[in-house]
C-alpha cells in the first residue's frame, strides 16, 4: 500500500525526501516523509503500521511525541512546517479488532502535533486496487477520481457499503490524504477542486458521509448547478462558508 500512497503524492507533487524507521515500544515502524515540490512547509508523514502494533501501545500519545521529536530534529525540518504537516498512520489490517475503531477516533481528534489520519486497508483490498490500476491502464490517483465518481459505483456502494470494498478503500484514502484533486465536469469544462479538499482540517467517521453528499451532487446528472453553486453546494457539504457568505 505504501507504494500506492507514494504514487498518489508524487501525482500531487510531493517528494519522498526521508526514508526511515522509528523505534517505540521495543518495535519498529517504517515512515516517509514527503514534501511539497512547490510549498515546501507542506507535509505528509506517513507510518507504516500492523493493526496488532497499534492497538497494542500503551501510550499513543508517547508515541506521537517520539514522532514529532524526531521530525522537529530533522534537517528537512523548518518551523512553518508545524501547522501544515500531517500524520497518516497506514495500518494494515491483521486481527480486526474492535479497538482500531476507537483508537481511530482518540488519534484524529487529538489536536497537538499533526493533523492526524488513520488509513486502514486490507492485503485484499490493495491487491484489488492494483489489479483495477492495471486492468484501465491508470495510476493510483487517475484510478480513484474516475471510479469515486462513477455513479454505478456510488449507487452499489450505498446500497451495501460492505460488498463494495474497493470503493470504500478509495474513499478512504480521498479522505485521508486530503491533496487529491477531484474533477469534475460543469459547462462542459474540466475544474478542479483540490483546493477545497485540502481545507480539511480534520476527519473522523462522519466525513464519510459528507463524502456521500459530494459524490451525490457530483454524480446528479439532474441537478443543472451553475459552477458558483456547485463549488457552494460542495462546501456546504463539508461544513464551510458558502463563497456568497464568505464574502459578506
Amino acid at each position: 500500500m505504501i507504494n500506492i500512497i507514494k504514487s498518489i503524492l508524487f501525482d500531487c507533487g510531493y517528494e519522498d525526501v526521508v526514508q526511515t524507521e522509528i523505534e517505540f515500544e521495543k518495535l519498529k515502524y517504517k515512515m516517509d516523509i514527503f514534501k511539497s515540490k512547490y510549498t515546501e512547509s507542506q507535509v505528509f508523514i506517513v507510518l507504516q503500521t500492523l493493526e496488532s502494533q497499534l492497538v497494542s501501545l500503551s501510550n499513543i500519545k508517547d508515541f506521537i511525541i517520539e514522532i514529532a521529536n524526531f521530525f522537529r530534529e530533522n534537517d528537512i525540518y523548518l518551523p512553518d512546517m508545524d501547522k501544515n504537516t500531517s500524520l497518516v498512520y497506514c495500518v494494515k489490517n491483521d486481527i480486526n479488532s474492535e479497538k482500531l475503531d476507537v483508537l481511530k477516533i482518540k488519534i484524529e481528534d487529538d489536536p497537538f502535533y499533526f493533523k492526524k489520519y488513520v488509513f486502514a486497508y486490507s492485503e485484499a483490498e490493495a491487491d484489488e486496487l492494483k489489479k483495477l490500476c492495471k486492468q484501465h491502464k491508470q495510476t493510483p490517483n487517475e484510478l480513484i477520481q474516475s471510479y469515486i465518481l462513477n455513479a454505478n459505483n456510488f449507487g452499489k456502494f450505498k446500497k451495501n457499503a460492505s460488498n463494495e470494498k474497493v470503493y470504500r478503500l478509495v474513499s478512504e484514502l480521498l479522505i485521508k490524504i486530503p491533496v487529491i484533486p477531484i474533477n469534475f465536469k460543469t459547462q462542459g469544462q474540466i475544474k478542479s477542486v483540490p483546493d477545497y479538499m485540502q481545507e480539511i482540517q480534520k476527519c473522523n467517521d462522519d466525513e464519510i458521509g459528507k463524502l456521500d453528499s459530494i459524490i451525490q451532487t457530483l454524480c446528479d446528472s439532474e441537478k443543472k448547478l451553475e459552477e458558483t453553486e456547485l463549488i457552494d453546494k460542495m462546501l456546504e457539504d463539508w461544513g464551510f462558508v458558502s463563497m456568497e457568505d464568505e464574502n459578506e
